[in-house]
């Protein structure tokens, strides 16, 4: 991995967020989520309420950024200047996540502040919150290369949204049925399960297949992107 390669592409991606008021404003959300959930729960429902506005954030600010910086690359024809560049699928991969995972991060940070919440186990939720951004900023890449177009990405984003953003409350909701067991395959809710169990202080072995499940799903996710980023390439 070329670092000189890679410090461009980080280069370039920074220039274009800034000029994209409309991922900037996606990182409001967040926010907006934390000091509406702050003041509804208490007690156990605040671990719950914190880790659902960490995922909204994964969910709203990585996938959507992502996908959204990368069909707008497409929509300008950089990013196939850049897949015929001497840059690898692997540069070109890390290089176009870096920003987004900056913007998670401070998106995150922003969120927990106004929480304030006690968290206890931080390694497990550190583990949960890195393999949840790379599954998100993975899905936010593939549905930025299958789009055509910025409008046709938030068009087909929208879904994903609103399935991974609102997937453990449907499971909830739908608990004893078909669709509920359907939903609890969904990696959302592998991931507020192993987050509540770790905070809540709950023994390895309880939440040890949730994080198997999240893990399995986040290699899924890389390996796709890699293998369509590359398809990509080689088309060129």
């Amino acid at each position: 991995m070329n670092a000189a390669r890679l410090s461009a592409i980080i280069v370039k991606e920074y220039h274009d967020l800034k000029a994209n008021v409309q991922v900037l404003m996606m990182v409001i959300l967040p926010a907006f989520m934390a000091v509406l959930y702050s003041r509804m729960s208490s007690g156990d429902e605040k671990l719950f309420s914190f880790v659902f506005v960490s995922l909204f954030s994964l969910v709203f600010v990585t996938m959507y950024v992502q996908s959204m910086l990368i069909s707008e690359e497409k929509e300008k024809n950089t990013l196939q200047s850049l897949l015929m560049s001497p840059a690898n699928t692997t540069e070109i991969l890390i290089g176009k996540s870096v920003i987004t995972t900056v913007i998670t991060i401070v998106s995150l940070f922003i969120s927990w502040l106004i929480m304030d919440i006690r968290i206890s186990n931080i390694g497990i939720l550190l583990i949960v919150l890195i393999l949840s951004t790379v599954l998100f900023l993975c899905i936010g890449t593939v549905v930025g290369l299958v789009s055509k177009n910025l409008i046709q990405t938030g068009v087909y984003i929208v879904p994903f949204m609103f399935l991974f953003g609102f997937a453990p409350m449907i499971q909830m909701y739908f608990e004893d049925g078909i669709v509920g067991d359907i939903i609890s395959y969904s990696p959302s809710v592998y991931m507020m399960d192993t987050a509540v169990s770790a905070l809540e202080g709950q023994d390895f072995s309880s939440y040890q297949t949730d994080l198997l499940w999240l893990t399995g799903w986040t290699i899924v996710g890389v390996l796709a992107a890699y293998v369509l980023l590359k398809k990509k390439n080689l088309s060129n």
